[in-house]
């Protein structure tokens, strides 16, 4: 059997983060946490290989937007999907979060449905 996907989660609520958490080992998924993009960048640099990252838009130190402009500017991430978990669902948003290297958008209430469904598109899931 092959090694489970990796599934970096970053959302300064810990009540989200464990929800999806749950979400992300029922689908069979590892997953490691972070509670805002400067620490999530702290947990790649540490030489975790990760598939995708869940990434909230709102969050202290470090937003979500700001996270994936860091990843993008760093070739070594260049494999890393990253999908927006947020509640911000305004055009402006998603057309920031795209043009900025966000490749999709899931909109938050999430659902184990939700969840596979995107994950599918990203090509992370079977």
């Amino acid at each position: 059997m092959p090694p489970a996907t990796k599934i970096l989660i970053i959302d300064d609520s810990k009540a989200m983060r464990t929800f999806l958490h749950y979400l992300a080992h029922e689908l069979q998924f590892e997953t490691a946490e972070a509670e805002d993009g400067s620490q999530a960048l702290q947990v790649l640099e540490g030489g975790n290989e990760f598939s995708v990252a869940l990434v909230d838009w709102d969050m202290p130190r470090m937003n979500g937007l700001e996270f994936v402009k860091a990843v993008r500017a760093n070739p070594v991430y260049d494999g890393l999907k990253l999908m927006m978990v947020t509640t911000q669902n305004s055009m402006e948003h998603v057309a920031a979060a795209l043009d900025s290297g966000a490749a999709d958008f899931l909109m938050k209430p999430v659902t184990k449905e939700s969840l596979a469904e995107k994950l599918l598109v990203l090509g992370v899931m079977e």
